[in-house]
């Protein structure tokens, strides 16, 4: 069985928040249970109010998403129930390498790894040795390059 850790580390294409990518939802069947339940996606209003966890369920039933307090980590499940993306937001208190979390700036994050932002879904990635997108992580900020925004912080 699985549980919320806001405090666990951020292993990019791994874990994060105490959950494996590829696990199966019947790990948090404890969670899901007791969960209030929407058959569409919630609203921001609906994200915001979320003091426990919310879950998104498709027909026939299919966990989709977790919601866990108002958006601090979001599970995303594929079809045959395996984890395929866990989202981290404000409220998750996490390390990337013991030195990166939600609200560090992104010029820190940038001093220790070269982050190329992607304007199209407008995020940062970490660069590798090649100048190649490491997999498994990406940084929102303010939707701006770094050069445009230096002080803006990881959300």
């Amino acid at each position: 069985m699985r549980f919320l850790d806001l405090n666990a580390e951020i292993l990019p294409g791994h874990s994060a928040a105490g959950f494996e990518l590829g696990m199966h939802v019947a790990e948090i069947d404890a969670i899901v249970s007791n969960a209030s339940v929407l058959h569409r996606l919630p609203t921001n209003q609906e994200l915001r109010e979320n003091a426990g966890v919310l879950v998104v369920r498709s027909p026939p039933d299919v966990v989709e998403a977790v919601f866990f307090g108002d958006d601090q980590v979001r599970l995303a499940f594929n079809a045959r129930g395996r984890l395929y993306c866990i989202f981290l937001f404000e409220g998750y208190r996490g390390f990337y390498r013991q030195t990166i979390q939600i609200g560090t700036l992104l010029r820190h994050a940038n001093e220790e790894h070269a982050l190329l932002f992607d304007d199209g879904d407008e995020m940062s990635y970490i660069a590798n040795e090649s100048g190649d997108i490491v997999p498994g992580i990406a940084f929102c900020g303010r939707s701006c390059a770094l050069e445009v925004d230096p002080e803006q912080p990881i959300s």
